[in-house]
């Protein structure tokens, strides 16, 4: 089964999909949510199925989890070190968790992979806190089936719902990811900075620290 008005068969979209969710835990400039979507449209018109995209999605979502986490738990990060490369990916992923800012819980590695760079932050974190394996895998599965039926589910709706071809349809829900992603980035972003600000202004309250 190729891909209308291309001549890339569908089981190799799939695969490019999985491979590009993997790389963008630790590469998050990689627009693996622009697939996600684009599948879900296509499975909207028929051109996947969509039992396969959303089994595609959550396993380049899971595996990539696995891998940052037991990059970062197990201490390997010194193998990147060894080419210029890595070094540059492994200050990436640095920059990565200073900017989240998130605290190594499983609460943040289902819920904060839906922020811009917060799924590399989270995982990345919550491999050096040391989190138990299985406690994580299991909500690294959790935060992977929410996140995939997110952005598959908004391609399809878009897709099915709009009756535009399916380029448009896919474009429309690719805006409408990034609209929520810039919006919930912006209102915890304010959120941080208000709590700073108020540490800031009131050192002795408690729970407050004084810069």
């Amino acid at each position: 089964m190729d891909l209308p008005g291309t001549d890339i068969p569908a089981p190799l979209y799939l695969l490019v999909m999985v491979a590009v969710i993997f790389v963008d835990v630790v590469l998050p400039v990689v627009p693996s949510e622009l697939m996600v979507i684009g599948a879900g449209t296509m499975s909207a018109h028929g051109m996947l199925l969509l039992p396969f995209a959303l089994v595609a999605a959550f396993a380049g979502s899971w595996l990539g989890d696995v891998a940052i986490f037991l990059l970062f738990r197990r201490k390997l990060t010194h193998f990147l070190d060894r080419f210029r490369w890595g070094r540059s990916v492994h200050r990436g992923l640095r920059r990565a968790i200073d900017k989240a800012g998130t605290s190594p819980t499983y609460a943040a590695v289902v819920a904060v992979r839906f922020l811009p760079g917060g799924r590399t932050a989270s995982m990345a974190a919550a491999g050096i806190a040391e989190l138990p394996l299985r406690p994580f895998m299991l909500a690294a599965a959790a935060g992977g089936v929410l996140w995939t039926g997110w952005l598959v589910g908004l391609g399809f709706v878009a897709g099915a719902s709009t009756g535009l071809p399916a380029g448009v349809s896919a474009l429309l829900g690719m805006a409408v990811g990034t609209l929520v992603g810039a919006i919930t980035a912006a209102v915890l972003a304010l959120k941080k900075h208000r709590k700073a600000k108020k540490a800031h202004e009131h050192p002795d309250e408690p729970g407050t620290q004084a810069p």
